[in-house]
C-alpha cells in the first residue's frame, strides 16, 4: 500500500473560461508539482494515476438530468461559459471519471488518501451548472460507490470550502446512505446552508465575516464527532483552499496552519478510513492555492 493516490491529467490546465475568470486550470498542475516536493521532503510515496476515465453517462444521470448531461456532452454549452465550448465539456466529463478513479483506488486498498484536485465540484445541480462547477463528482462518485459492488455502505462528506456545497447536499440530501456537512462563509455565495439548516444527516456551520482558524476548528471537531456517530466506510473531504485570508472570493481568513491542521484533526479521528480529497475552490493559482491544496492533501496521509 502506498501513502498517497494522487489522480491527475496535463489536460486539466485547459480548464479556463476566459483569461480573467477566476478559475484557471494551471492551478490543477502547480498544485500537483507542489505535493510531489511536499511528499519528497516527508517521505511520503506517492503513486500517480492517470485521468483518462470517461464515465458512461448513466453514471452522470444517477444524479444529473438526461437533458443536462446532453447539453453539456452533446452540444458544448454550460451556464458557465458562453456558446459551445466542446473542449470544456470534454474536461468535464474528464473530471468526473477522475474522482472516480481516486474511489476505485481506495476501494482496492492501494492506499488510504487519494486526492484529484479538480474534484469537489460542489455548485452543480441537477439541471444546470453553478458556481464554476459543471458537473457533481462527489455526488455522482457516492452513488457509484453506494450502489455498486465497492463494499461502501456509508460515506460522510465534509467540506470546508468557502462557499456552502449547496450542489453536493441538495442532490444527495435524500439518501440516508450519506451524510453531508459543510463549514462556509455565509456572507457570500451562494447564500444557502444556514446554521438551522439541518436535517437528518445534513450539517450546516455557517461562518460570520471575518471568520478565522478557531471558528474552523469548531466546525470540523462537530463535524468528526457527527461522522463517528455516522460510522462511514469512506470519507469525502472537499478541501477549498479560498478560505485563506488572502483569497479574493470570501471573507475568512484561514491561515495556511490552521487549515492543515483541521484536516490533521479528521485524519486523527479517523486512522483507517479510506478518505478521498477534492480540491473544490482556490482562486490563487499561481502561488497561495496550489500551497493550500498539496499541504492539506499531505495532512491527510495516514
Amino acid at each position: 500500500m502506498t501513502n498517497l493516490i494522487l489522480v491527475h491529467s496535463d489536460a486539466y490546465v485547459d480548464w479556463v473560461f476566459s483569461d480573467s475568470h477566476p478559475t484557471q486550470g494551471r492551478r490543477f498542475n502547480n498544485a500537483r508539482e507542489r505535493l510531489l516536493e511536499f511528499a519528497l521532503t516527508n517521505g511520503i510515496e506517492v503513486l500517480e494515476v492517470e485521468s483518462d476515465h470517461f464515465p458512461e453517462r448513466s453514471q452522470l444521470e444517477r444524479v444529473h438530468s438526461t437533458a443536462y448531461v446532453a447539453a453539456v456532452l452533446d452540444e458544448g454549452r454550460s451556464g458557465e461559459w458562453s456558446g459551445e465550448r466542446h473542449e470544456l465539456g470534454h474536461i468535464a466529463h474528464r473530471m468526473v471519471g477522475g474522482t472516480i478513479l481516486a474511489a476505485d483506488a481506495l476501494v482496492a486498498g492501494q492506499a488510504l488518501t487519494a486526492v484529484h484536485f479538480p474534484g469537489a465540484k460542489h455548485h452543480a445541480q441537477r439541471d444546470h451548472s453553478s458556481g464554476f462547477c459543471v458537473f457533481a463528482d462527489l455526488a455522482i462518485t457516492a452513488k457509484y460507490l453506494l450502489d455498486g459492488n465497492s463494499g461502501v455502505s456509508r460515506i460522510s462528506i465534509i467540506d470546508i470550502d468557502a462557499h456552502h456545497g449547496d450542489g453536493t447536499e441538495a442532490l444527495l440530501r435524500e439518501d440516508p446512505r450519506v451524510q453531508t456537512m459543510s463549514v462556509h462563509d455565509r456572507t457570500i455565495f451562494p447564500g444557502t446552508g444556514h446554521a438551522d439548516d439541518t436535517d437528518r444527516e445534513v450539517f450546516n456551520e455557517a461562518l460570520p465575516y471575518g471568520s478565522g482558524d478557531s471558528q474552523l476548528t469548531v466546525a470540523v471537531a462537530r463535524f468528526i464527532g457527527e461522522a463517528q456517530r455516522f460510522a462511514p466506510d469512506l470519507l469525502m473531504l472537499a478541501l477549498g483552499a479560498d478560505g485563506h485570508d488572502s483569497d479574493p472570493l470570501s471573507t475568512l481568513t484561514y491561515s495556511i496552519n490552521g487549515m492543515v491542521a483541521a484536516v490533521g484533526m479528521i485524519r486523527e479521528a479517523f486512522p483507517e478510513l479510506p478518505i478521498l480529497i477534492g480540491g473544490a475552490g482556490g482562486y490563487q493559482p499561481d502561488d497561495v492555492t496550489p500551497e493550500v491544496w498539496a499541504r492539506m492533501a499531505i495532512a491527510a496521509c495516514a
